[in-house]
């Protein structure tokens, strides 16, 4: 239960949740306060209208990736860490073309860059995810069987109990301090790696992060097209707003 109500707060506090929220408030104050109301509806309307432009978009995400840069290839040195760690991003569940559960594409994203620091490096790989929600399987046993038969990696830890990032660093860091692994790659996605790091750190894991999936544009893009409403665009304010707020709680439990 506590898993459910926190997500579904973190949805209503991010777009296009709080567009709703400020669109019903200002219909329920119609009555006694109409031009109070008429502003919070016009309000949420071109709120819903900005963070669904993909230059608004793409600027949050930009804002949220930017602590962290990607990782240069001449840097990636197996003496600099003792582990790479992998956090899980969710399932494509009942896929019917595998049968059942598989990584998602946002997961698969990760793992692929976790593959290529292990090809790099030869450390081994921790997978973390665990059953939200009661899924049969956890995320992290879907993770270690992709890595093994998709990319032939190998993959020494499994933490499949954790359902938050939070919960990611303190069951990876319990794990690795029995293999007397201090310090690691860690591999997230980019927006999510600022999160990632403080949670890591409070849990006593020096970290250096390994950021994939960045958000990018194309350079001839068409500014037109940029100014036109896309879901995909409100996905990523979503996304960035989510992490936000993510840092910001994280940032309460120092």
């Amino acid at each position: 239960m506590e898993l459910i109500l926190s997500h579904a707060a973190g949805d209503l506090l991010r777009p296009p949740g709080i567009v709703l929220l400020v669109l019903v408030l200002g219909l329920l104050l119609g009555r006694h306060w109409p031009r109070t109301a008429l502003g919070l509806v016009i309000g949420a309307v071109v709120l819903l209208y900005v963070l669904s432009l993909p230059l608004v978009g793409a600027s949050l995400m930009h804002l949220a990736e930017s602590r962290y840069p990607p990782l240069s290839p001449k840097n990636i040195r197996a003496d600099a860490a003792g582990a790479i760690v992998v956090l899980g991003a969710g399932r494509y569940a009942d896929a019917p073309e595998y049968g059942g559960d598989t990584p998602s594409r946002y997961t698969l994203e990760r793992l692929r860059y976790a593959a290529r620091l292990h090809q790099l490096t030869g450390l081994p790989v921790l997978v973390s995810g665990g059953r939200p929600f009661g899924s049969a399987r956890s995320e992290a046993s879907l993770m270690r069987d992709s890595l093994q038969d998709d990319f032939h990696v190998p993959v020494r830890w499994i933490e499949g109990q954790s359902d938050t990032t939070w919960q990611n660093a303190r069951n990876s860091a319990a794990l690795l301090e029995s293999s007397g692994v201090r310090r690691i790659y860690l591999v997230t996605h980019a927006a999510h790696m600022a999160r990632a790091v403080v949670a890591f750190e409070q849990n006593g894991l020096q970290v250096i992060p390994a950021p994939t999936g960045f958000t990018t544009v194309q350079d001839n893009y068409p500014l037109l097209l940029q100014l036109m409403p896309q879901a995909n665009a409100l996905r990523d304010s979503s996304t960035a707003v989510r992490e936000a707020l993510g840092r910001v709680w994280y940032g309460l439990r120092r």
